[in-house]
This record gives C-alpha cells, sequence and structure tokens, in this order.
C-alpha cells in the first residue's frame, strides 16, 4: 500500500501513530515512505528538544529504551557556588559541568572563581592562572557537600507549529492504523494530510484547547496520549482530538468532506511508560465528547486555561514520585522541579 501521507509506493517505512521518542510504539506497517518520514523528522526533532525535560520528568523511554536527561541549575551548599549548570540522568544522578565565574570585589579587583568536578580541571586552571602571573588561592573542598538542582517546564512548545503538526499527523496515522491505510488514502482526508508540508498555524487545521467536561470523561495520566476521532455521515465531517501527555489536548479537523454512508468512531489510549495501549472507562462516547469540545466549552487558544488544565496532572504525578513542584504564575510557563 502507499505512503499514507504522499500516496508513493517508494522506500516505505513503518510508521507510529505516537511519536518513538515519547514513547510511542503502536506502528502502522509501512505507512509512510522515508522522505514523509525524514519530513516530519524535522518537527519532531524540534519538539522532541523542547519536551526534553518533560520526557525526563516522567521517565519515558524513547525508541532506543533511553530516558533522555534533564539540564539543571545547581547551587552546592558548603562551596556558595549558584547557577552552575549540569545534567540529571534517568537514575536521579546529577552531573555538574565545570564553571569558571568573574566577579569584582569591592575596591574593583576582579577575581575568577573556579569549579572542576576533577582534580586535574582543576590544576590545569591553577598553572594557567599562575603562568600569567596571576595570585592563586586553591580552597579546600568541604566533607560534606550538598547539591541542590531545579529544572523548569515551559508551556510554548504546545502551542507550535511543531506540535500540531505532530498532532495532525498522528490523528492520520490513527485513522490508518483503526481502518487500515486504504481508508486513510482516501480523498476525504487530504486536507490533513497537507501537515506534512504546513509551514504555519494558518496551514493546519489544529487548534489546542481546554475543556472541563472532556478532561472529567476519563481518568488521565501525565505518561498517556490518545486520540479520540469522529467522522460524521450526517455532518459530512470528521474530527479528532489528540492529547498528548494526559492534558495537552488538540482538536484536528480531519475531514470537511467526508463521504462515507456510516459514521465511524474510535479511541487510541496509549500508556508511554509501560508502552501498551489501554483501555479507560469513558463516561461517553467518540460522537457526544467531541461533540462537546465543539461546543462553547472549548476555550481555543488560551494558553492560561490550557495551563489550568494541564497543571493538576503534572502536579498529580509529582506528588506521587516524591517530587517538589513549583507553578510559575505566567501564562507561557509550567515549572517541574527536583
Amino acid at each position: 500500500m502507499p505512503c499514507i501521507f504522499c500516496r508513493s509506493e517508494e522506500n516505505l517505512t513503518d510508521e507510529h501513530v505516537f511519536p518513538a521518542f515519547m514513547g510511542g510504539e503502536l506502528e502502522v506497517r509501512k505507512g509512510s515512505c522515508s522522505r514523509c518520514n525524514s519530513e516530519f523528522a524535522v518537527a519532531e526533532g524540534k519538539l522532541k528538544d523542547a519536551t526534553e525535560p518533560l520526557l525526563h520528568l516522567l521517565g519515558i523511554e524513547n525508541r532506543y529504551g533511553v530516558v533522555p536527561n534533564a539540564s539543571v541549575n545547581a547551587e552546592i551548599r558548603g562551596l556558595d557556588m549558584k547557577n552552575l549548570r549540569g545534567f540529571i540522568d534517568a537514575n536521579g544522578e546529577i552531573e555538574i559541568f565545570d564553571r569558571v565565574l568573574e566577579t569584582t570585589t569591592e575596591d574593583g579587583r576582579k577575581v575568577r572563581r573556579g569549579f572542576f568536578m576533577t582534580r586535574g580541571a582543576g590544576d590545569k586552571f591553577v598553572e594557567r592562572a599562575r603562568a600569567k602571573g596571576l595570585e592563586v588561592i586553591e580552597r579546600e573542598v568541604p566533607k560534606e557537600i550538598v547539591i541542590e538542582a531545579d529544572y523548569t517546564l515551559t508551556m510554548p512548545f504546545a502551542f507550535s507549529v511543531e506540535a500540531r503538526k505532530v498532532a495532525a499527523k498522528i490523528a492520520l496515522a490513527a485513522i490508518a492504523y483503526e481502518y487500515g491505510i486504504a481508508f486513510a488514502l482516501s480523498p476525504q482526508f487530504d486536507s490533513l494530510r497537507q501537515a506534512r508540508v504546513a509551514t504555519g498555524d494558518r496551514d493546519l487545521r489544529v487548534w489546542i484547547f481546554a475543556n472541563e467536561g472532556l478532561m472529567s470523561a476519563h481518568l488521565r495520566k501525565a505518561h498517556t496520549h490518545s486520540v479520540m476521532c469522529y467522522l460524521s455521515a450526517g455532518w459530512r465531517r470528521g474530527w479528532a482530538v489528540v492529547t498528548l501527555f494526559g492534558g495537552l489536548t488538540y482538536r484536528i479537523d480531519v475531514s470537511t468532506e467526508y463521504t462515507e454512508p456510516g459514521s465511524k468512531q474510535f479511541s487510541i489510549f496509549y500508556d508511554a511508560a509501560t508502552k501498551e495501549r489501554v483501555n479507560p472507562i469513558l463516561l461517553a462516547n467518540e460522537m457526544t465528547l467531541i461533540g462537546h469540545v465543539l461546543s462553547p466549552a472549548s476555550k481555543f487558544e488560551d494558553r492560561d486555561a490550557v495551563d489550568a488544565q494541564w497543571y493538576p496532572i503534572i502536579s498529580e504525578f509529582c506528588a506521587e514520585k516524591g517530587v517538589i513542584v513549583e507553578r510559575i504564575r505566567d501564562s507561557d510557563a509550567l515549572p517541574g522541579k527536583s
């Protein structure tokens, strides 16, 4: 069968319903060609970079079974060193990068202070300073050092073109996964296929939104991704709701010319931590829930509303893991601190 995005029959590869970098393993066999795969990889790559702290926090493994490191700001008690850069790995181990800070004393003298993780790096710093005729004062390392590190999860990625392209791609891949490639290749989904070449928000019929009724329709977890789709024979239109990380929800107009004689509806719920499809208890069917999404109850492109919808899900996850979370009261940021 041809590529679901461009209909090419050459160099076909398996297509993930949810991107592999966010834990996805559900696949449409031979669902996309290598060219389309590469084109979408650009958007996915930018989204992956933007969500690495989140993927780390949630412990979501990529296709290689690796949880990304997260960049941190560190403070070391006992050495009076602040704003040190480093990273925290999947096991919670913190590694701090070497740093040299330059300050000016009250009498106008410039002082360079170095922090080094190894004796060798420190010795080289001292040698270079002495070679320049500078005074060097070596400080003893305290016997006990306490490292405090934190990182921040910012939310702008959820409103990006890349996130919208990925949401549109997920919707089409989900249709192919549920009903087959032949059905997904139907011209009635051609408008959705344009996501491959979209360069801006206006090229995409994808909107991020918040809706309390949708959120309460089933239990949500921070590591759950989902697709909910309703194709209406009566309205001759189709919609999908893609949810990432439990609470970032997107409405996608998957078809404005649905021509099938009967309506269709389905949901795919996926746990990115266990990499398994799950079946939560829904309080209503897809037709009813998407109808609610299309109602005035939804707040589209509202950063504060999306923040209010997503924060409790992240906060609950952090509480379960014993991670301290502090909320930044800003319309475009959501923090996580560990």
